[in-house]
């Protein structure tokens, strides 16, 4: 066996089509600045010059996106089954590689090889751009591209410039594909021809001997049916010649360099005489060749025959052409776990909706369940086997005190979503795990004073507003606002308009991938349907008592509202298109307003405080026409990709590479966001004060999902199942409410009715709305945090769960009485995953398995037969509530997409 001869020269005719007259160029220098050109361009002027580039192409493509698959699953995986059945991973690889190598033959029918060399080219660059797409997807987000979620993603603008900020990294990794392809040309092509040739000439030389007495078998048999005569004559084409016939001149490549997918005679022909050359040619070089490419390859299919059905194996055998085609079954990881539905005796927590003798008769946004009381849909609570309420327990003390005293009393009401916040910059403490990290940054692990002055300052609102010493030393003492602050607080939803929707309706996010909550039925009365239905119960602008003041629900935001549908999102969460403010109204606004000198910081829009004049006038409208104000706002510039006002940034992190996964300067622009924010806040509160309404106005604050980029470096929470994406900060910021600090396990599922609770033993609603609200607090479902948290009852932990990021795949959840996190795949192709928050806070240790029989194992041999126990019942739960969470919501998961739902994401902003 031997290479073609134009292993380092021009294929085919590439020399004169360049315009050369001298010989091939065999030095490095040419070969790059000429043949590797000629080889990359060629399929502009032949099929033969550039066939086996893209040949080389899709193998490079293909086998860099199955290692990239293993690699980001192989922790799933015990090391001993990896080695086992690991290169059993690469078969369908193989076998569609193979596939390609026939279609990149240089077939001798015109129109034919015009439709293979269209198809192995087409194939060739749809299959690298999927690859490098799902590669730099992963070096960014820590988490492969669901390709089953193409269809979500949005044609919107805010959409297509999020894809945008992908789009770097995909050209990047490409461009490593076609220069790797272009190096490795044409060894690979020649490499598969000669592992076939070997292959062919290896099955040619078992099967020559007992040839004869098959052939005369099968004589025998088609002797019988009358029809031997016809097919030996045309068998008569491929007998074999004598091995005595064979000719070493012969032993030669053909035109195309793949004997057995020429002329069916010919490819025979070939095959006898490398038979009959390895014949009368055996020494241990030839052996070695031919046992290093059939004993591997036998040993990968032989294993592949023994491996077990493991559906973990299934799916790390998939190819990447395959992928974005295959089905997936909703909840089918879970279904395999657990295939009863039932749990506790309960199938739904559907029932007919609640008598309330004050909801008015008609059409009322967000009671559309009282409309028809007939209807068994809505959720009740007393009939979720899940539910614990705390409504009986007293207020805590301290909150109880200032209560009774009458001086609480809450006029208007701001909720603060706040962008990518995690817990621990609200507010910045020193000696966090963050603060130490950023210390590493830095030679011998020691802030300079400058660097350190800079980040005691940076987040001086947040200490204010928590009551939270940071722990820092200043010659002057920050005075906490009053309020109520979570240490222990989860989102409802790791992307952001799912925790939006949480927050504002206190209820658990739909399970399906990105935003269709807007279209579906949302459960419950979101807050501003509350407020509405209040206002028609009690409306008197005229009154002195601002308690039968009418509500004015309002949103506001600085950046655009038109990514994944959210300008649909936030009316059905029943604020007024009056209402709302985003950088689109804005703009129309100030379109000839030239006082108006905000400049957008990138294409999200606005920085925050942009609003500010908007806030003013909305305080002072409410106060002058005798409304309640309830505004909603969500930041926006803490977004990646972080960019500030103008594009300064302060240097936040030291010079030590590789401190924070891919380096420091993703982390010093996100700082940066932060302190720019927190500056935001500060003439917030100085708006409050000026307009004279800081002590009547209660402010929620709260982060819609954190981020782990101090962890893995990661920008995005997208499938990322760190805790520290779940850990967000929460507070109740009053000044005549007493400062508290609390641990209890919560989530933005509580705000609503915490807020309702509030209300109403503050005194702030009238007799009629402190009725209505007393009726409306026992549906929801969860706890009111001004009481003490019921953690579990004889029955069931108080499970808190969280849908990730984009919905559809993964949801977290965790049990307010154990340190235990669980998240539950929905789909197969990501894992069950459990960590102990005790034993690894930072879960640098999780336990995965794509199978949970495998996950219970491994949890009872390191962590005991009670946490397995805990473990098999919380998967017990979560398949409960996701059937159940459809129900509430009337989603069918196996309904088609509708024909908006077009394009691909390849980056998830949210």
């Amino acid at each position: 066996m031997r290479l073609p001869s134009d292993s380092w020269a021009i294929p085919g005719n590439s020399a004169i089509m360049l315009g050369e007259s001298q010989p091939r160029p065999k030095t490095y220098l040419n070969y790059f600045c000429c043949v590797l050109p000629a080889r990359a361009c060629g399929a502009a002027f032949t099929w033969e010059t550039s066939r086996k580039f893209w040949y080389s192409l899709l193998t490079v493509s293909i086998l860099s996106a199955k290692t990239l698959h293993i690699y980001a699953h192989a922790d799933s995986i015990k090391l001993r089954d990896l080695i086992l059945w690991g290169p059993t991973f690469f078969v369908q690889d193989l076998l569609f590689l193979l596939f390609a190598f026939a279609l990149a033959h240089n077939f001798q029918r015109k129109w034919f090889r015009y439709v293979t060399a269209t198809a192995t080219i087409a194939g060739a660059l749809a299959l690298s751009t999927m690859s490098a797409a799902n590669i730099s997807f992963f070096f960014t987000t820590g988490a492969e591209i669901h390709w089953r979620q193409a269809g979500g993603f949005n044609r919107d603008p805010a959409s297509i410039n999020t894809l945008m900020t992908g789009l770097t990294g995909l050209a990047i990794v490409d461009t490593l594909f076609f220069v790797g392809a272009a190096l490795m040309t044409p060894w690979i092509y020649n490499g598969v021809d000669a592992m076939i040739s070997i292959w062919g000439a290896t099955i040619k030389a078992i099967v020559q001997p007992v040839a004869p007495y098959a052939k005369a078998g099968l004589r025998k048999v088609l002797n019988r049916w009358g029809k031997g005569r016809d097919v030996f004559e045309r068998l008569k084409l491929y007998e074999a010649v004598p091995l005595s016939d064979y000719d070493e001149a012969d032993d030669k490549t053909t035109t195309s360099g793949a004997p057995l997918l020429n002329h069916p005679s010919q490819a025979f022909d070939n095959l006898r005489h490398q038979g009959a050359h390895w014949a009368s040619n055996v020494n241990w070089k030839l052996w070695l060749t031919r046992a290093l490419i059939i004993v591997p390859t036998l040993y990968v299919f032989i294993v592949r025959i023994c491996r077990p059905s493991i559906s973990s194996y299934g799916f790390l055998s998939q190819t990447v052409i395959v992928t974005p085609f295959v089905s997936v079954a909703a909840e089918s990881a879970l279904a395999k776990a657990f295939p009863e539905r039932e749990l506790y005796g309960k199938t739904t927590a559907l029932t007919a909706v609640p008598v309330f003798d004050w909801v008015p008769k008609g059409k009322y946004p967000g009671f559309r369940d009282w409309e028809d009381r007939s209807r068994y849909s809505h959720y009740n609570s007393t009939e979720d086997p899940l539910h614990i309420s705390n409504l009986d327990l007293e207020i805590l003390a301290p909150i109880k005190k200032a209560l009774d005293s009458g001086d609480v009393k809450i006029k208007h009401i701001f909720v603060f979503k706040m962008e990518s916040t995690r817990y621990d910059v609200f507010p910045l403490r020193n000696s966090s795990y963050l603060w130490n990290r950023l210390e590493t940054s830095y030679k011998g692990n020691k802030f300079p004073h400058d660097v350190q002055d800079r980040l005691v300052n940076l987040t001086r609102t947040a200490e204010r507003l928590t009551g939270q010493s940071s722990g820092f030393h200043r010659n002057e003492t920050i005075k906490p606002y009053g309020g109520i602050n979570m240490h222990n607080s989860y989102t409802g939803g790791t992307f952001t308009l799912k925790s939006i929707e949480a927050t504002t309706c206190g209820v658990e996010p739909l399970v399906v991938d990105f935003n269709h909550e807007y279209e579906h039925h949302i459960y419950q009365p979101c807050m501003p349907h509350i407020l509405d239905m209040l206002s028609t119960l009690t409306n008197n602008s005229h009154s002195k008592d601002f308690t039968h003041w009418p509500w004015r629900p309002a949103f506001m935001q600085s950046i655009t509202d038109t990514y994944d549908h959210q300008d649909r999102l936030t009316p059905a969460l029943g604020f007024k298109p009056e209402n709302i403010v985003t950088v689109e109204s804005i703009d129309q606004e100030h379109a000839n307003d030239t006082s108006w000198t905000a400049e957008k910081f990138n294409f999200w829009g606005y920085p925050d405080s942009a609003l500010a004049s908007y806030f003013r006038t909305a305080i002072e409208k409410a106060e002058r026409d005798h409304e309640r104000l309830f505004l909603t706002h969500l930041t926006g510039i803490t977004h990646h990709p972080w960019d500030t006002p103008g594009h300064k940034y302060e240097e936040l992190i030291g010079p030590q590479k590789n401190v924070f996964g891919g380096g420091n300067d993703d982390l010093n622009r996100y700082l940066n966001t932060i302190g720019v924010n927190d500056r935001w806040f500060e003439t917030f509160l100085d708006i409050l004060e000026e307009t004279g309404v800081a002590n009547e106005t209660l402010v929620v604050m709260t982060g819609d999902h954190g981020i782990s980029l101090v962890e893995d470096g990661n920008v995005t929470p997208y499938d990322n199942p760190l805790e520290t994406n779940f850990h967000v900060p929460l507070v109740f910021a009053n000044p005549r409410l007493p400062v508290l600090q609390l641990n209890a396990s919560v989530t933005s599922i509580q705000i609503l009715p915490t807020i309702l609770d509030l209300l109403k033993h503050s005194g702030s609603l009238d007799k009629k709305g402190s009725r209505a609200v007393s009726d409306l607090l026992p549906m929801y479902e969860g706890q009111s945090i001004l009481r003490p948290i019921i953690t579990h009852n004889d029955q069931t932990p108080w499970y808190q769960f969280t849908v990730m990021n984009t919905g559809g795949s993964l949801v977290a959840m965790r049990a307010a009485n154990a340190p235990y996190r669980l998240v539950v795949p929905l789909v197969p192709e990501v894992e069950f995953r459990f960590t102990d928050l005790s034993r690894d806070p930072r879960e640098v240790h999780p336990i995965k398995a794509f199978d949970f029989e495998s996950l219970q194992k491994a949890v009872k041999a390191t962590h005991g037969e009670e946490t397995a126990q805990w473990l098999h019942d919380a998967a017990r739960a979560a398949q409960w509530w996701v059937t159940d969470n459809w129900h509430r919501y009337e989603f069918n998961p196996l309904a088609p997409k509708k024909p908006h739902e077009s394009w691909p994401s390849s980056h998830d902003g949210h």
